[in-house]
């Protein structure tokens, strides 16, 4: 009874969040206009199978033959979205930084778990190495997407996190930045999303047990000081006291707490939503200079 009534809250957040960032994704998108000075490569199918996953690479001119490249990860609460949401954004980066930016979609909770798509992002790396002699990358990720691109840089430098998390497949490469854009830190195990972290395995219900530090990301945060670290967060993002919190951490993070200014109001991954606001300029600097300018 206990565990129905988790299940139906759950449920019943899930829907309401989809509906709302549905109700506040389609204007915007509707209205994006995208810049001219990259080349943008759509859909490339990374991993087959009934529902392919696919991937984009946005490329500034001049920059061919690029041997690193960004890994942008949706945000969405794990059950939302996909990689047209960041699709304007991840033009931008790869312009400030000249250096390619690679969008890449994931399968959604609850038809996935976190070992999932950390193996699936895991995959889309090793696709882009292979395929493009790519071996040095950076994680860069909002909201949902900033714990993930927090984790599997973590993963992809640690075999300890690797094997907690249930990732056997190595990196042909390897990851020397994370740009967080308002991470989501917490995520308990019996709220949303968190729920969804793990799969019932058997009929019992009985879950796969994955690391506490899945469930709080401040828990292993100290565990790497050789990844360098942004964070971004802004005056009305409801999760910057946890970003403080989290970037608090790291000696030699990169931390931008962007101000609201008249009608521009720094709300939950504002630089992604308005990539052209002078605030969100400034993270995507911040964010290219964690990569590319503090080697």
């Amino acid at each position: 009874m206990f565990n129905s009534l988790i299940r139906y809250k759950v449920e019943k957040n899930k829907k309401l969040f989809i509906r709302n960032c549905e109700i506040s994704d389609a204007p915007r998108l509707a209205e994006e206009r995208f810049p001219a000075e990259c080349k943008a490569e759509m859909d490339i199918v990374y991993k087959d199978g009934d529902n392919p996953l696919k991937l984009d690479i946005y490329t500034p001119f001049a920059s061919y033959g690029a041997k690193e490249c960004f890994i942008l990860i949706h945000g969405g609460a794990f059950v939302y979205g996909s990689k047209r949401l960041d699709q304007n954004f991840g033009m931008h980066l790869a312009i400030k930084a000249g250096i390619p930016v690679v969008n890449v979609d994931y399968t959604l909770m609850p038809d996935s778990d976190i070992s999932q798509i950390i193996n699936e992002l895991f995959h889309a790396m090793n696709y882009i190495s292979s395929k493009y002699g790519i071996r040095k990358f950076h994680t860069v990720g909002d909201s949902a997407g900033g714990y993930l691109a927090y984790l599997v840089a973590l993963a992809a430098r640690s075999r300890l996190i690797r094997h907690g998390v249930w990732v056997f497949e190595k990196l042909n490469g390897t990851v020397e930045s994370a740009g967080l854009i308002c991470p989501g830190i917490r995520n308990p195990i019996k709220g949303f999303p968190g729920y969804y972290f793990e799969k019932k395995i058997d009929s019992s219900g009985e879950q796969l047990r994955l690391p506490d530090y899945i469930y709080d990301l401040n828990l292993v945060a100290e565990c790497d000081t050789g990844l360098r670290v942004a964070v971004i967060t802004g005056e009305d993002d409801f999760l910057k006291e946890q970003d403080r919190e989290f970037a608090d951490h790291f000696e030699n993070a990169l931390f931008y707490e962007a101000k609201n200014d008249g009608g521009l109001k720094m709300f939950h991954v504002f630089p992604v939503a308005h990539p052209e606001w002078p605030q969100s300029v400034k993270a995507i600097e911040l964010i290219a200079e964690n990569a590319v300018g503090r080697r």
